[in-house]
Protein backbone atom coordinates (compact mmCIF):
# COMPACT_ATOMS: atom_id res chain seq x y z
CA UNK A 1 0.00 0.00 0.00
CA UNK A 2 1.29 3.49 -0.82
CA UNK A 3 2.52 5.68 2.00
CA UNK A 4 0.71 9.01 2.50
CA UNK A 5 3.67 10.78 0.89
CA UNK A 6 3.58 8.52 -2.17
CA UNK A 7 -0.19 8.96 -2.46
CA UNK A 8 0.12 12.75 -2.38
CA UNK A 9 2.92 12.56 -4.93
CA UNK A 10 0.68 10.63 -7.30
CA UNK A 11 -2.20 13.05 -6.80
CA UNK A 12 0.10 15.97 -7.63
CA UNK A 13 1.42 14.23 -10.74
CA UNK A 14 -2.09 13.47 -11.96
CA UNK A 15 -3.26 16.97 -11.13
CA UNK A 16 -0.33 18.49 -12.98
CA UNK A 17 -1.01 16.30 -15.99
CA UNK A 18 -4.63 17.45 -16.09
CA UNK A 19 -3.48 21.07 -16.12
CA UNK A 20 -1.36 20.46 -19.21
CA UNK A 21 -3.66 17.99 -20.94
CA UNK A 22 -3.75 20.01 -24.15
CA UNK A 23 -0.01 19.35 -24.56
CA UNK A 24 -0.04 15.68 -23.69
CA UNK A 25 -0.27 14.39 -27.24
CA UNK A 26 2.08 16.88 -28.89
CA UNK A 27 5.09 14.61 -28.34
CA UNK A 28 3.50 11.47 -29.79
CA UNK A 29 5.85 9.51 -32.03
CA UNK A 30 4.05 7.89 -34.97
CA UNK A 31 4.47 4.11 -35.16
CA UNK A 32 6.61 2.85 -38.01
CA UNK A 33 5.05 0.14 -40.15
CA UNK A 34 7.19 -2.87 -41.02
CA UNK A 35 7.78 -3.43 -44.70
CA UNK A 36 5.57 -6.15 -46.14
CA UNK A 37 7.70 -9.28 -46.56
CA UNK A 38 5.13 -11.76 -47.80
CA UNK A 39 1.38 -11.13 -47.88
CA UNK A 40 -0.80 -13.78 -46.24
CA UNK A 41 -3.87 -11.63 -45.62
CA UNK A 42 -5.18 -8.15 -46.42
CA UNK A 43 -6.59 -5.59 -44.00
CA UNK A 44 -9.06 -3.03 -45.36
CA UNK A 45 -9.66 0.40 -43.82
CA UNK A 46 -11.65 3.54 -44.44
CA UNK A 47 -11.16 6.75 -42.46
CA UNK A 48 -12.69 10.21 -42.19
CA UNK A 49 -16.05 9.29 -43.69
CA UNK A 50 -19.20 8.93 -41.63
CA UNK A 51 -19.88 5.52 -40.05
CA UNK A 52 -22.07 4.28 -42.93
CA UNK A 53 -19.82 5.51 -45.75
CA UNK A 54 -16.72 4.15 -44.05
CA UNK A 55 -18.08 0.61 -43.85
CA UNK A 56 -19.45 0.83 -47.38
CA UNK A 57 -16.00 1.82 -48.65
CA UNK A 58 -14.35 -1.05 -46.77
CA UNK A 59 -16.72 -3.59 -48.32
CA UNK A 60 -16.29 -1.97 -51.74
CA UNK A 61 -12.51 -2.39 -51.48
CA UNK A 62 -13.08 -6.08 -50.74
CA UNK A 63 -14.94 -6.43 -54.06
CA UNK A 64 -18.47 -5.79 -52.80
CA UNK A 65 -20.77 -7.55 -50.36
CA UNK A 66 -21.40 -10.34 -52.89
CA UNK A 67 -17.75 -11.40 -52.38
CA UNK A 68 -18.40 -11.80 -48.66
CA UNK A 69 -21.98 -13.08 -48.43
CA UNK A 70 -23.75 -15.57 -50.72
CA UNK A 71 -27.37 -15.54 -51.90
CA UNK A 72 -28.59 -18.25 -49.51
CA UNK A 73 -26.27 -17.69 -46.54
CA UNK A 74 -27.42 -17.51 -42.94
CA UNK A 75 -25.35 -14.66 -41.50
CA UNK A 76 -24.70 -14.43 -37.76
CA UNK A 77 -23.35 -11.01 -36.75
CA UNK A 78 -21.88 -10.87 -33.25
CA UNK A 79 -21.51 -7.31 -31.89
CA UNK A 80 -20.34 -6.43 -28.37
CA UNK A 81 -23.44 -5.16 -26.56
CA UNK A 82 -22.15 -5.57 -23.03
CA UNK A 83 -21.44 -1.83 -23.08
CA UNK A 84 -22.79 1.29 -24.75
CA UNK A 85 -21.38 4.49 -26.31
CA UNK A 86 -17.89 3.69 -27.63
CA UNK A 87 -18.06 0.31 -25.87
CA UNK A 88 -20.44 -0.85 -28.59
CA UNK A 89 -19.86 -1.01 -32.34
CA UNK A 90 -21.27 2.06 -34.07
CA UNK A 91 -24.98 1.44 -34.68
CA UNK A 92 -25.07 3.25 -38.02
CA UNK A 93 -22.20 1.09 -39.31
CA UNK A 94 -23.98 -2.03 -38.12
CA UNK A 95 -27.24 -1.04 -39.82
CA UNK A 96 -25.41 -0.16 -43.03
CA UNK A 97 -23.75 -3.59 -43.03
CA UNK A 98 -27.08 -5.38 -42.55
CA UNK A 99 -28.62 -3.26 -45.32
CA UNK A 100 -25.79 -4.20 -47.68
CA UNK A 101 -26.42 -7.90 -47.07
CA UNK A 102 -30.17 -7.62 -47.54
CA UNK A 103 -29.74 -5.55 -50.73
CA UNK A 104 -26.94 -7.74 -52.06
CA UNK A 105 -26.43 -7.59 -55.86
CA UNK A 106 -27.83 -10.83 -57.29
CA UNK A 107 -30.37 -11.04 -54.47
CA UNK A 108 -30.40 -12.34 -50.93
CA UNK A 109 -32.63 -15.24 -49.88
CA UNK A 110 -30.96 -16.09 -46.60
CA UNK A 111 -31.26 -14.67 -43.08
CA UNK A 112 -29.38 -12.15 -40.97
CA UNK A 113 -29.07 -12.67 -37.21
CA UNK A 114 -27.63 -10.30 -34.63
CA UNK A 115 -26.63 -12.55 -31.74
CA UNK A 116 -24.77 -11.83 -28.50
CA UNK A 117 -24.22 -13.06 -24.96
CA UNK A 118 -23.49 -9.93 -22.94
CA UNK A 119 -23.63 -11.90 -19.66
CA UNK A 120 -26.21 -9.59 -18.07
CA UNK A 121 -28.58 -12.15 -16.57
CA UNK A 122 -31.70 -13.86 -17.86
CA UNK A 123 -33.16 -10.85 -19.72
CA UNK A 124 -30.22 -8.78 -21.03
CA UNK A 125 -32.50 -6.80 -23.36
CA UNK A 126 -33.92 -5.11 -20.24
CA UNK A 127 -30.55 -4.39 -18.61
CA UNK A 128 -29.65 -0.70 -18.35
CA UNK A 129 -26.12 -1.92 -17.64
CA UNK A 130 -25.80 -3.07 -21.25
CA UNK A 131 -25.97 -1.54 -24.70
CA UNK A 132 -29.37 -3.12 -25.26
CA UNK A 133 -31.39 -0.81 -23.01
CA UNK A 134 -28.92 1.92 -21.98
CA UNK A 135 -29.33 5.13 -23.97
CA UNK A 136 -26.30 5.97 -26.11
CA UNK A 137 -24.99 9.51 -25.65
CA UNK A 138 -22.90 9.04 -28.81
CA UNK A 139 -22.04 6.32 -31.34
CA UNK A 140 -25.55 5.66 -32.65
CA UNK A 141 -25.77 8.18 -35.53
CA UNK A 142 -29.30 7.07 -36.46
CA UNK A 143 -32.23 9.38 -35.74
CA UNK A 144 -34.60 7.80 -33.23
CA UNK A 145 -32.25 4.89 -32.45
CA UNK A 146 -30.85 5.23 -28.93
CA UNK A 147 -29.57 1.71 -28.20
CA UNK A 148 -29.29 -1.78 -29.65
CA UNK A 149 -32.91 -2.61 -28.81
CA UNK A 150 -34.05 0.32 -30.96
CA UNK A 151 -31.84 -0.81 -33.83
CA UNK A 152 -33.17 -4.37 -33.62
CA UNK A 153 -36.76 -3.12 -33.71
CA UNK A 154 -36.00 -0.94 -36.73
CA UNK A 155 -34.32 -3.76 -38.66
CA UNK A 156 -37.15 -6.16 -37.85
CA UNK A 157 -39.67 -3.59 -39.09
CA UNK A 158 -37.76 -3.25 -42.38
CA UNK A 159 -36.89 -6.89 -43.04
CA UNK A 160 -39.42 -8.97 -41.08
CA UNK A 161 -38.49 -12.58 -40.31
CA UNK A 162 -35.46 -12.42 -42.57
CA UNK A 163 -33.88 -10.60 -39.62
CA UNK A 164 -33.63 -11.90 -36.04
CA UNK A 165 -32.14 -10.73 -32.76
CA UNK A 166 -30.94 -13.58 -30.54
CA UNK A 167 -29.83 -13.34 -26.91
CA UNK A 168 -27.54 -16.18 -25.93
CA UNK A 169 -28.01 -16.75 -22.18
CA UNK A 170 -25.56 -18.39 -19.77
CA UNK A 171 -26.72 -21.72 -18.35
CA UNK A 172 -26.60 -20.35 -14.80
CA UNK A 173 -29.03 -17.62 -15.86
CA UNK A 174 -31.68 -19.88 -17.34
CA UNK A 175 -30.31 -21.50 -20.48
CA UNK A 176 -29.54 -25.22 -20.46
CA UNK A 177 -26.67 -27.51 -21.29
CA UNK A 178 -27.43 -29.52 -24.42
CA UNK A 179 -25.60 -32.07 -26.54
CA UNK A 180 -26.97 -31.46 -30.04
CA UNK A 181 -29.66 -29.40 -31.84
CA UNK A 182 -32.11 -32.23 -31.21
CA UNK A 183 -32.13 -31.09 -27.55
CA UNK A 184 -33.36 -27.58 -28.45
CA UNK A 185 -31.62 -24.28 -27.78
CA UNK A 186 -28.83 -23.96 -25.25
CA UNK A 187 -25.07 -24.37 -24.82
CA UNK A 188 -22.94 -27.33 -25.84
CA UNK A 189 -20.04 -27.99 -23.47
CA UNK A 190 -17.10 -29.77 -25.11
CA UNK A 191 -16.55 -31.96 -22.03
CA UNK A 192 -16.50 -35.41 -23.63
CA UNK A 193 -20.01 -36.39 -22.51
CA UNK A 194 -22.82 -37.85 -24.67
CA UNK A 195 -20.71 -38.04 -27.83
CA UNK A 196 -19.64 -34.40 -27.59
CA UNK A 197 -15.84 -34.29 -28.10
CA UNK A 198 -13.58 -33.11 -25.32
CA UNK A 199 -11.86 -29.87 -26.34
CA UNK A 200 -9.69 -28.46 -23.56
CA UNK A 201 -7.18 -25.66 -23.18
CA UNK A 202 -4.80 -25.44 -20.22
CA UNK A 203 -2.39 -22.74 -19.13
CA UNK A 204 0.62 -24.98 -18.55
CA UNK A 205 0.90 -23.72 -14.96
CA UNK A 206 2.19 -25.79 -12.07
CA UNK A 207 0.49 -26.59 -8.78
CA UNK A 208 -2.03 -23.98 -7.69
CA UNK A 209 -1.33 -22.00 -10.86
CA UNK A 210 -2.67 -24.74 -13.12
CA UNK A 211 -6.00 -24.06 -14.82
CA UNK A 212 -7.93 -25.56 -17.69
CA UNK A 213 -11.01 -24.56 -19.64
CA UNK A 214 -13.21 -26.19 -22.24
CA UNK A 215 -14.89 -24.84 -25.34
CA UNK A 216 -18.60 -23.98 -25.24
CA UNK A 217 -20.89 -22.76 -28.00
CA UNK A 218 -24.59 -21.98 -28.55
CA UNK A 219 -27.39 -23.67 -30.47
CA UNK A 220 -30.37 -21.41 -31.19
CA UNK A 221 -33.41 -20.82 -33.38
CA UNK A 222 -34.15 -17.73 -35.49
CA UNK A 223 -37.50 -15.94 -35.80
CA UNK A 224 -38.23 -17.90 -38.98
CA UNK A 225 -37.56 -21.21 -37.21
CA UNK A 226 -34.09 -21.89 -38.63
CA UNK A 227 -32.03 -23.92 -36.14
CA UNK A 228 -28.35 -22.98 -35.98
CA UNK A 229 -25.56 -24.96 -34.36
CA UNK A 230 -22.75 -22.42 -34.02
CA UNK A 231 -20.06 -25.04 -34.61
CA UNK A 232 -21.64 -27.35 -37.19
CA UNK A 233 -24.08 -25.12 -39.08
CA UNK A 234 -27.76 -25.10 -40.04
CA UNK A 235 -29.91 -28.00 -38.78
CA UNK A 236 -33.19 -29.10 -40.31
CA UNK A 237 -35.36 -32.22 -39.94
CA UNK A 238 -32.87 -33.97 -37.69
CA UNK A 239 -29.74 -33.37 -39.78
CA UNK A 240 -27.27 -30.69 -40.79
CA UNK A 241 -27.91 -29.05 -44.15
CA UNK A 242 -25.61 -27.63 -46.81
CA UNK A 243 -26.90 -24.08 -46.32
CA UNK A 244 -23.83 -21.91 -45.64
CA UNK A 245 -23.44 -20.32 -42.20
CA UNK A 246 -21.39 -17.11 -42.10
CA UNK A 247 -20.04 -15.63 -38.87
CA UNK A 248 -19.21 -11.91 -38.73
CA UNK A 249 -17.30 -10.67 -35.67
CA UNK A 250 -18.40 -7.02 -35.29
CA UNK A 251 -16.29 -5.23 -32.68
CA UNK A 252 -15.46 -1.85 -31.16
CA UNK A 253 -12.02 -0.52 -30.09
CA UNK A 254 -11.27 0.69 -26.57
CA UNK A 255 -9.13 0.64 -23.48
CA UNK A 256 -10.15 -2.31 -21.35
CA UNK A 257 -8.09 -2.70 -18.16
CA UNK A 258 -4.59 -3.06 -16.79
CA UNK A 259 -4.95 -6.85 -16.94
CA UNK A 260 -6.19 -6.95 -20.55
CA UNK A 261 -4.99 -3.69 -22.11
CA UNK A 262 -7.35 -3.25 -25.04
CA UNK A 263 -10.57 -4.81 -26.23
CA UNK A 264 -11.64 -5.38 -29.81
CA UNK A 265 -12.09 -8.34 -32.19
CA UNK A 266 -10.29 -11.07 -30.19
CA UNK A 267 -12.00 -10.34 -26.89
CA UNK A 268 -15.38 -10.11 -28.64
CA UNK A 269 -15.28 -13.91 -28.98
CA UNK A 270 -15.89 -14.18 -25.21
CA UNK A 271 -19.47 -13.11 -25.88
CA UNK A 272 -20.08 -16.32 -27.82
CA UNK A 273 -19.14 -18.58 -24.91
CA UNK A 274 -20.94 -19.43 -21.67
CA UNK A 275 -19.42 -17.65 -18.65
CA UNK A 276 -21.44 -19.48 -16.00
CA UNK A 277 -19.59 -19.55 -12.68
CA UNK A 278 -18.58 -15.91 -12.68
CA UNK A 279 -15.28 -14.08 -13.25
CA UNK A 280 -13.54 -14.97 -9.99
CA UNK A 281 -11.54 -18.24 -10.06
CA UNK A 282 -11.34 -18.18 -6.25
CA UNK A 283 -15.13 -18.01 -5.85
CA UNK A 284 -16.30 -20.80 -8.13
CA UNK A 285 -15.42 -19.50 -11.62
CA UNK A 286 -16.11 -23.01 -12.97
CA UNK A 287 -18.13 -23.69 -16.06
CA UNK A 288 -18.44 -27.38 -15.20
CA UNK A 289 -16.45 -29.73 -12.99
CA UNK A 290 -12.86 -28.53 -12.65
CA UNK A 291 -13.00 -26.48 -15.85
CA UNK A 292 -12.95 -22.70 -15.57
CA UNK A 293 -14.97 -20.46 -17.87
CA UNK A 294 -13.38 -18.18 -20.45
CA UNK A 295 -13.01 -15.27 -18.00
CA UNK A 296 -11.83 -17.02 -14.85
CA UNK A 297 -9.35 -19.18 -16.80
CA UNK A 298 -7.01 -16.34 -17.90
CA UNK A 299 -7.71 -13.78 -15.14
CA UNK A 300 -7.99 -13.46 -11.37
CA UNK A 301 -11.35 -11.71 -11.56
CA UNK A 302 -10.30 -8.11 -12.44
CA UNK A 303 -6.56 -8.77 -12.28
CA UNK A 304 -3.92 -10.66 -14.25
CA UNK A 305 -3.98 -14.41 -13.98
CA UNK A 306 -1.10 -16.78 -13.13
CA UNK A 307 0.10 -17.22 -16.75
CA UNK A 308 0.31 -14.32 -19.25
CA UNK A 309 -1.51 -14.40 -22.59
CA UNK A 310 -4.13 -17.02 -21.76
CA UNK A 311 -7.01 -14.93 -23.12
CA UNK A 312 -5.35 -15.29 -26.50
CA UNK A 313 -4.63 -18.99 -26.12
CA UNK A 314 -8.22 -19.94 -25.25
CA UNK A 315 -9.71 -17.85 -28.04
CA UNK A 316 -7.12 -19.22 -30.47
CA UNK A 317 -8.27 -22.70 -29.49
CA UNK A 318 -11.91 -21.66 -30.01
CA UNK A 319 -11.09 -20.31 -33.47
CA UNK A 320 -9.21 -23.49 -34.36
CA UNK A 321 -11.77 -26.00 -33.07
CA UNK A 322 -15.21 -24.33 -33.01
CA UNK A 323 -15.54 -21.56 -35.58
CA UNK A 324 -13.43 -18.75 -37.02
CA UNK A 325 -15.22 -15.61 -38.16
CA UNK A 326 -15.50 -15.29 -41.93
CA UNK A 327 -14.84 -11.57 -41.46
CA UNK A 328 -13.83 -9.41 -38.50
CA UNK A 329 -14.98 -5.77 -38.55
CA UNK A 330 -13.92 -3.07 -36.09
CA UNK A 331 -15.88 0.18 -36.03
CA UNK A 332 -13.67 2.79 -34.39
CA UNK A 333 -15.88 5.84 -34.89
CA UNK A 334 -15.09 6.70 -31.28
CA UNK A 335 -12.19 5.15 -29.36
CA UNK A 336 -12.17 5.06 -25.57
CA UNK A 337 -8.85 6.11 -24.04
CA UNK A 338 -9.52 4.90 -20.51
CA UNK A 339 -13.17 3.74 -20.53
CA UNK A 340 -15.66 1.88 -22.68
CA UNK A 341 -18.52 4.24 -21.86
CA UNK A 342 -17.14 7.58 -20.63
CA UNK A 343 -14.75 10.31 -21.69
CA UNK A 344 -11.92 10.82 -22.44
CA UNK A 345 -12.26 9.52 -25.95
CA UNK A 346 -11.06 10.26 -29.44
CA UNK A 347 -13.15 10.78 -32.56
CA UNK A 348 -11.14 8.46 -34.80
CA UNK A 349 -13.73 7.97 -37.59
CA UNK A 350 -12.46 4.63 -38.85
CA UNK A 351 -13.76 1.23 -39.92
CA UNK A 352 -11.44 -1.73 -40.45
CA UNK A 353 -11.99 -5.30 -41.66
CA UNK A 354 -9.84 -8.41 -41.99
CA UNK A 355 -10.32 -12.16 -42.15
CA UNK A 356 -7.68 -12.51 -39.42
CA UNK A 357 -8.63 -11.10 -35.98
CA UNK A 358 -5.07 -10.94 -34.65
CA UNK A 359 -3.90 -8.90 -37.64
CA UNK A 360 -6.92 -6.64 -37.18
CA UNK A 361 -6.39 -6.07 -33.45
CA UNK A 362 -2.66 -5.54 -33.90
CA UNK A 363 -3.24 -2.89 -36.56
CA UNK A 364 -6.17 -1.18 -34.81
CA UNK A 365 -4.30 -0.81 -31.53
CA UNK A 366 -0.99 0.21 -33.11
CA UNK A 367 -2.33 2.80 -35.53
CA UNK A 368 -5.53 4.02 -33.86
CA UNK A 369 -5.80 3.33 -30.11
CA UNK A 370 -2.16 3.69 -29.07
CA UNK A 371 -1.38 6.92 -31.00
CA UNK A 372 -4.40 8.54 -29.37
CA UNK A 373 -3.96 7.24 -25.83
CA UNK A 374 -0.15 6.96 -25.60
CA UNK A 375 -0.66 4.29 -22.93
CA UNK A 376 2.00 1.57 -23.05
CA UNK A 377 -0.59 -1.13 -22.41
CA UNK A 378 -2.21 -0.20 -25.75
CA UNK A 379 1.02 -0.73 -27.67
CA UNK A 380 0.92 -4.20 -29.28
CA UNK A 381 4.73 -4.12 -29.63
CA UNK A 382 5.20 -3.71 -25.86
CA UNK A 383 6.33 -7.24 -24.99
CA UNK A 384 5.58 -6.74 -21.29
CA UNK A 385 2.02 -5.60 -21.90
CA UNK A 386 -1.06 -7.85 -21.71
CA UNK A 387 -2.18 -6.86 -25.21
CA UNK A 388 1.05 -8.06 -26.85
CA UNK A 389 0.96 -11.25 -24.80
CA UNK A 390 -2.57 -12.33 -25.66
CA UNK A 391 -2.35 -11.37 -29.35
CA UNK A 392 0.87 -13.33 -29.71
CA UNK A 393 -0.52 -16.42 -27.96
CA UNK A 394 -3.72 -16.27 -30.00
CA UNK A 395 -1.75 -16.19 -33.25
CA UNK A 396 0.44 -19.09 -32.10
CA UNK A 397 -2.57 -21.21 -31.19
CA UNK A 398 -4.44 -21.09 -34.49
CA UNK A 399 -1.92 -19.73 -37.00
CA UNK A 400 -2.92 -16.06 -37.08
CA UNK A 401 -0.77 -13.15 -38.24
CA UNK A 402 0.87 -11.19 -35.44
CA UNK A 403 3.67 -9.99 -37.73
CA UNK A 404 2.37 -7.02 -39.72
CA UNK A 405 5.01 -7.80 -42.33
CA UNK A 406 2.64 -10.54 -43.49
CA UNK A 407 -0.35 -8.22 -43.80
CA UNK A 408 -1.15 -5.94 -46.71
CA UNK A 409 -3.07 -2.77 -45.81
CA UNK A 410 -5.48 -1.02 -48.16
CA UNK A 411 -6.79 2.19 -46.64
CA UNK A 412 -9.04 4.88 -48.12
CA UNK A 413 -9.14 8.44 -46.78
CA UNK A 414 -12.34 10.41 -47.44
CA UNK A 415 -10.58 13.70 -46.68
CA UNK A 416 -8.29 13.30 -49.68
CA UNK A 417 -10.48 10.88 -51.65
CA UNK A 418 -7.47 8.67 -52.15
CA UNK A 419 -5.71 5.57 -50.88
CA UNK A 420 -3.19 6.01 -48.07
CA UNK A 421 0.45 5.03 -48.02
CA UNK A 422 2.08 3.14 -45.13
CA UNK A 423 3.39 6.43 -43.74
CA UNK A 424 -0.16 7.83 -43.49
CA UNK A 425 -1.83 5.07 -41.47
CA UNK A 426 -1.75 6.68 -38.01
CA UNK A 427 -5.18 8.05 -37.09
CA UNK A 428 -5.21 11.06 -34.76
CA UNK A 429 -8.74 11.93 -33.69
CA UNK A 430 -10.13 14.98 -31.98
CA UNK A 431 -9.94 14.35 -28.21
CA UNK A 432 -12.95 15.02 -26.02
CA UNK A 433 -12.18 15.06 -22.31
CA UNK A 434 -15.62 15.57 -20.77
CA UNK A 435 -16.28 16.82 -17.25
CA UNK A 436 -16.05 13.63 -15.21
CA UNK A 437 -12.95 13.77 -13.00
CA UNK A 438 -12.67 10.05 -12.21
CA UNK A 439 -12.05 8.71 -15.78
CA UNK A 440 -9.77 11.67 -16.55
CA UNK A 441 -7.70 10.97 -13.44
CA UNK A 442 -7.70 7.28 -14.36
CA UNK A 443 -6.28 8.14 -17.77
CA UNK A 444 -3.49 10.34 -16.42
CA UNK A 445 -2.68 7.81 -13.72
CA UNK A 446 -2.23 5.18 -16.41
CA UNK A 447 -0.29 7.63 -18.57
CA UNK A 448 2.17 9.00 -16.03
CA UNK A 449 2.07 7.07 -12.75
CA UNK A 450 1.38 3.37 -13.21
Amino acid sequence: MDSRREFLKKVLIVGGAINVKTKVFAQSIPPIRKATKETFCTLYRSVNGNPATNIAKVIEQMGGIEKVIGTYDVVVIKPNVQWWNQGSPNLSSLKAFVDMIMERPGGFKGEVVIAENCHRGSSPWTSINSGWAKRFDWNSDITGVNNMNDLSILLNKIYGKRFSTIHWIDVEDGSKQIFSPSDGSGYVYCDGLSKVPMITCDNGGKGDNYRATIMSYPVFSTDSGTIIDFKHGVWKRGAYTDQPLRFINFAALNHHSIYCGATSAIKNYMGVTDLSGGPDPFKNGRLTGDYYNFHSFPFNKWASGPVPGMLGKEIGMFIKTIRKADLNITTAEWTGLSSRTEHPLSHTQAVLACTDPVALDYHATKYILYPNSRLDIHNPDNENGPLHQYLERCAEEYGGFFDEGNVEVRSYNFKTNSLQSDSELVVSGNKIWGNSIKPIMKYFYLRYVS
